[in-house]
């Protein structure tokens, strides 16, 4: 019996608990009041109707709406009556501007947003006006009354109310537009009031007077057609024009005027009636809006009046089926609400018709299980189970097999990097490490967590593809967890200097995610958000709610946009952007290839979730990648979801400093470069963009070399330049200039053909050597190299370019034979700047100034390379041609040591000998008399 009672008192309480859930809750709700002019006339109703056709969308809106008549007295009583009735936002539609305007700024003053519809007041106290240009309705109608009169015509002007301000307005569009035709003029210009009956009035007046028109000019259509009808009742037959405003739907309107022929054209005068309940809104929901909304017009004729007809009156139906939907919708829901309750009473039945059924099957259980069809099918599903035992058994037997050599080989290396990991984690705690050492054991802990990493996610991929991977789901806040993911790369974009900013619809949202899989997501997305994004760009992180389709059923999904303005992706690898191992081709050559598992990667982690990513890119504009999940958990099993809150093991954050490595500002740690040539010390620039490749191999040359850096082919360029190296080592694949291609354009330049190239690469085949040295590169030499070898291949080929120089300095006029070892290009120009000077023997003011205008070459190049060339400044080098010159002439033309020191360009003779003696260690004189024995 306690049973019994303690299963009924849960019942009570689960039965006020389910009726509870279905009480109404709060709302929030604001009043709406409108104080309209007059409800009179068609155009009005119109604009009520919208009106009411627009609060279906807002049902928290309630809108009251009183009516003036025509009368601006009336109406400013109205907008008090509306105030004291606590309204939280005015609409208003003047009778008048002027009598108007005093009450509507009292109301605004008073904090009370105002909405001013249709016509203006003398005033700026308002938060909105809507209507149309009425000034620009008035040029529309002259240009169309122009049209019509082709020109030359009498015009009958039919005002609305004198002191609206749609009147006016309408009048001094018109008359501006026709006052630029002499041959039209306005006759007569009388006021109906608005009203179809005055519109009949001042016809008939027009029409008993004899003063004669073309045209009809009429502020609205009911006066047109009104001015119409008395026409066509006296005249019989149409003679005149009729132009009208509103162009109204409807079997009275303006549009149904035009069709029939009575009006010659009329102009669009939308109501603006749901735009004014949009922005209200709006308003009240404080929000900003535009102050000042005007609506289009347009001029309907003949040529388009039947589209525009049949717009509006599939307009009309849709309105008259959103009414009877709306209907059918409240009576459906009071249809729930009465089956719920019966459903309710269904249940409680039911679940007490449970609990005595269960106690009955308690008492009779013992001999149901004694029932020899329950052992029949016992045994029968035993033998199943053992069949599916079996094959399941052959399956995993085989999927082993197929497995089997790629695990083994996953953990074979996994054992080593471990065994790797340890000792340098112990090294580099050690507090007497030298710095330089420390450095070296940081980037080889660096490199070996990176392959660790790549290691894990290869495995990663197998456990997916072995379904072995699982989800393990909590009902944590989406928000905060991205906020806290969008931290650990603050440090980054500062960096970079780039703009990161998170940006969330929602405070909080909580859904049910594995986060261990969630951080790895967004970590790869982030990822690749900073590798690609340049200095000074833009990431952004977007969450908001959104309806989005999943196995073709819309639902309510969490959206994450991570949003960058780098590189983009080009139409053709957009869509293999997430295969396995893909890679895009211009990003190969990039600073980060990568190796295309991250990508291929997230989306599996993704589809645990039951959601999807997208990604949208435009070349040179960005990427953006949109993640999606559902809320709720009735997609998960329940084996995918854990109550227990365990810290989850966030991803190796060592990555960052793959993100950053290469947008670091290489520093040249080295001494001063000195440019004298004969530095003890030769300068070698390293242009590799794999930062910790570049500083190991400075390492290894820093003790007997100068050494600068530079991170690519472009960068190398401008060093090579301003620094004039000794040798260069370049990597191959680089972003941007490759080294091939800084190889090539090096080696044909006169300007740099000199300097020796050592390309270092991974591209170690034969074909791929033959490439390199057939771009000029004086030598070869693969990835991993040995650091003995490097040494020992700098040495040689700085040791070669020396003796060059030394053997040039000797005997600066000696042709280069064929197996010289400076190339034919810096032959060709020693031997051009050979013939140049001796062209010009006799000017002694001859310098490096008319050498470089002669050679083609700035100034600074042409010493930069002969003194690279020769080991000579340049005039040292012209004045040693000279010298050999004259050594020529001193033995061959039998003249004088004066005279061939004039000859050559020399003002004294004292000097020429002291010169003479310095190169060939003999006086001229002492030559002559040689040659002659």
């Amino acid at each position: 019996m306690r049973r019994i009672h303690t299963i009924l008192l849960l019942f009570i309480f689960l039965r006020i608990d389910i009726i509870s859930g279905q009480l109404p809750k709060g709302k929030d709700s604001y009043l709406v009041g409108f104080s309209q002019c007059t409800s009179d006339d068609a155009w009005r109703k119109t604009m009520e109707m919208e009106m009411q056709n627009e609060l279906l969308y807002y049902p928290q809106l309630k809108l009251i709406i009183k009516d003036a008549q025509n009368n601006s007295e009336k109406q400013v009583k109205d907008i008090k009556e509306l105030m004291n009735a606590g309204i939280d936002i005015l609409i208003v539609s003047p009778n008048e501007s002027e009598p108007l305007t005093a009450i509507v700024s009292e109301v605004y003053r008073k904090g009370i947003p105002v909405i001013v519809i249709d016509r203006r007041i003398e005033t700026s106290d308002y938060t909105a006006f809507i209507g149309a240009n009425n000034y620009l309705i008035g040029k529309e109608a002259g240009k169309y009354a122009v049209k019509l009169l082709k020109g030359k015509g009498k015009i009958l002007e039919i005002w609305g109310l004198q002191g609206s301000s749609p009147a006016r307005d309408r009048h001094k569009g018109f008359v501006d537009e026709i006052i630029k035709f002499p041959g039209i003029k306005i006759t007569k210009s009388v006021s109906g009031e608005w009203e179809s009956k005055g519109g009949e009035m001042v016809m008939d007046r027009v029409l008993n007077s004899g003063e004669p028109f073309d045209l009809v000019y009429a502020h609205n259509d009911f006066m047109a057609i009104g001015a119409y009808k008395a026409y066509i009742e006296r005249k019989k037959v149409k003679k005149a024009y009729f132009i009208g405003v509103d162009g109204l739907p409807g079997p009275n309107g303006g549009i149904q005027a035009v069709m029939d022929g009575k009006l010659d054209a009329t102009l669009l005068y939308p109501t603006g009636g749901s735009l004014a309940i949009s922005l209200s809104w709006e308003i009240l929901k404080g929000k900003t809006v535009k102050k000042e909304n005007e609506l289009n017009t347009l001029v309907i004729d003949s040529t388009n009046v039947r589209a525009l007809k049949y717009q509006t009156d599939e307009i009309l139906n849709l309105h008259k089926r959103i009414i009877k939907s709306r209907q059918i919708l409240d009576e459906q829901v009071k249809r729930f609400h009465s089956q719920q309750f019966w459903l309710i009473v269904a249940l409680s039945s039911l679940l007490l018709v449970l609990i005595f059924g269960g106690l009955l099957f308690r008492a009779f259980r013992n001999k149901a299980r004694a029932n020899k069809m329950l052992e029949q099918q016992k045994l029968e599903i035993t033998r199943k189970n053992e069949e599916l035992i079996r094959i399941s058994k052959e399956l995993e037997e085989a999927t082993n097999a197929k497995l089997a050599f790629f695990t083994n080989i996953s953990h074979e290396l996994r054992t080593p990097l471990t065994l790797v990991l340890g000792p340098l984690e112990d090294m580099l705690n050690s507090r007497n490490l030298p710095p330089e050492m420390k450095k070296q054991l940081e980037m080889m802990l660096r490199n070996t967590q990176r392959l660790l990493r790549l290691i894990n996610q290869l495995l990663d991929l197998r456990k997916i593809d072995n379904e072995k991977m699982s989800l393990q789901a909590g009902l944590y806040d989406i928000v905060s967890f991205t906020k806290k993911i969008k931290e650990e790369f603050d440090g980054i974009a500062a960096k970079k200097n780039i703009e990161f900013t998170i940006t969330s619809e929602i405070e909080e949202q909580m859904i049910y995610f594995d986060r261990d899989k969630v951080d790895k997501i967004l970590f790869n997305l982030l990822s690749n958000a900073f590798k690609f994004t340049p200095v000074y760009g833009k990431i952004e992180i977007i969450l908001r709610k959104v309806q989005h389709t999943f196995n073709e059923v819309e639902k309510e999904a969490i959206e994450i946009e991570v949003k960058d303005n780098g590189p983009g992706i080009s139409e053709k690898d957009i869509g293999r952007i997430f295969e396995r191992f893909y890679q895009a081709e211009e990003l190969k050559a990039s600073y980060y290839p990568g190796t295309g598992i991250g990508l291929s990667l997230s989306k599996s982690f993704i589809e645990l979730h039951k959601g999807d990513i997208s990604v949208k890119s435009k070349p040179g504009e960005g990427t953006s990648f949109f993640v999606h999940f559902q809320l709720g958990k009735t997609h998960l099993a329940d084996s995918e979801i854990t109550a227990i809150d365990k810290e989850y093991e966030k991803i190796d954050r060592n990555i960052i400093d793959e993100i950053t490595e290469n947008d670091k500002i290489i520093e040249n740690t080295s001494q001063p470069v000195d440019k004298d040539i004969y530095h003890e010390k030769p300068l070698l620039l390293i242009i590799e963009d794999n930062v910790d490749v570049a500083l190991f191999i400075k390492s290894c040359l820093a003790e007997d070399y100068r050494v600068i850096l530079a991170a690519n082919g472009t960068e190398g360029f401008e060093k090579m330049y301003i620094e004039e190296p000794d040798l260069i080592i370049c990597d191959v694949i680089m972003p941007g200039m490759d080294g091939l291609e800084f190889t090539r354009k090096l080696k044909t330049d006169i300007r740099t053909c000199h300097i020796p190239v050592i390309l270092l690469t991974a591209l170690s085949t034969y074909e791929n050597k033959i490439e390199g040295l057939e771009t000029g590169a004086d030598s070869y030499i693969g990835k991993p190299f040995n650091k003995k070898h490097l040494q020992v291949r700098v040495k040689q080929l700085i040791e070669t370019r020396q003796k060059i120089r030394k053997h040039y300095q000797y005997d600066v006029l000696s042709q280069y034979t064929s197996d010289c070892k400076i190339s034919k290009l810096d032959q060709d120009f020693l031997k051009k700047c050979s013939l140049i000077v001796d062209k010009h023997l006799a000017d002694p003011d001859y310098g490096v100034e008319q050498l470089s205008v002669e050679v083609g070459l700035s100034r600074v190049h042409v010493y930069r390379k002969i003194k690279h060339l020769t080991g000579l400044s340049v005039s040292e080098f012209i004045r040693n041609l000279k010298l050999k010159k004259a050594a020529a002439m001193l033995s061959e033309s039998g003249k004088s040591v004066a005279e061939v020191a004039y000859e050559i360009g020399f003002s004294s003779p004292s000097y020429f000998s002291k010169c003479f003696k310095d190169l060939f260690n003999i006086t001229p004189s002492e030559y002559v008399k040689n040659k002659k024995t």
